[in-house]
């Protein structure tokens, strides 16, 4: 069955919400500040906001400034995105969205291994390793 949503280039808010079921909030916070500047990020918001409201539903999302200033910016700016996804997943929107796509593949930045995702595969060599030797 085809998917019959919007296509919106956007590579910020494809990445985001692709990734914002299977990697834990924190991480993403750090992989996202890293990414690219606050006018980018203020730009996927207003984006968000607008597809947000577009949305006619009775639920009214929480209070996000379509524009930060001051001090850690960009923090506030993946904060407030962060925001509405939990707003949108806790009201099953997210599916409701249109489809935001990336302009090209290097585009989207990679996930970092954590120290307890190196610890999991560390266990994992050590049980291939009693394995073996079994």
């Amino acid at each position: 069955m085809a998917d019959s949503r919007e296509l919106v280039l956007c590579d910020v808010l494809c990445f985001l919400v692709n990734k914002f079921v299977s990697t834990g909030i924190k991480q993403l916070k750090s992989i996202l500040v890293d990414f690219c500047s606050s006018a980018v990020f203020n730009e996927a918001k207003v984006r968000l906001l607008d597809d947000i409201e577009a949305l006619n539903n009775s639920v009214k999302p929480p209070h996000v400034p379509r524009r930060r200033e001051g001090d850690d910016k960009i923090s506030r700016e993946v904060d407030d995105l962060i925001t509405l996804l939990l707003f949108l997943d806790e009201n099953k929107l997210l599916s409701a969205l249109p489809k935001y796509v990336l302009a090209s593949p290097d585009a989207m930045p990679s996930t970092r291994l954590l120290e307890e995702d190196l610890n999991i595969l560390l266990v994992m060599l050590e049980k291939m390793g009693n394995n073996f030797e079994e």
